[in-house]
């Protein structure tokens, strides 16, 4: 009884994915550009902040971090699950207020190495990121 248990339990945890990913994600990304809105409603474009950062996927997991010029900005880690044009983040540590408790929610594509994301609240893009893979 016990080795049926077992043995059911292993095909089961085999067959089910630890979490939604597209693994087309995982590897290295550096920032392209984009832009965001601020809460009093301004653009902020990332090439007019000299915006660099990079970012790494793997298992489920990122870490990512971004300066202004030759000026720490930001960094965070955490958890992410992609699926069906959607991306998820959800923030572990950060070096910033986070905001829906950290948990951070995308549109987006890849096409080749390029990789787009859109982040919207209350019907407005409110985020644009485009990265591009250095590293598989």
């Amino acid at each position: 009884m016990r080795l049926k248990l077992f043995l059911a339990l292993t095909i089961l945890l085999a067959i089910t994915p630890a979490h939604a990913a597209d693994k087309s994600l995982e590897g290295a990304w550096e920032l392209q550009g984009g832009e965001y809105v601020t809460a009093d409603g301004q653009t902020k474009s990332y090439a007019k902040m000299k915006f660099n950062g990079q970012k790494v996927l793997a298992d489920g997991r990122f870490s990512f971090t971004m300066q202004s010029g030759d000026k720490f900005w930001a960094g965070g880690a955490g958890r992410y699950a992609a699926e069906e044009g959607q991306y998820t983040e959800t923030l572990m540590q950060r070096s910033f207020p986070a905001e829906d408790s950290g948990v951070y929610s995308f549109r987006y594509r890849v096409e080749g190495d390029v990789w787009r994301l859109e982040r919207w609240k209350d019907g407005k893009r409110v985020e644009f990121e485009e990265w591009k893979k250095v590293r598989p």
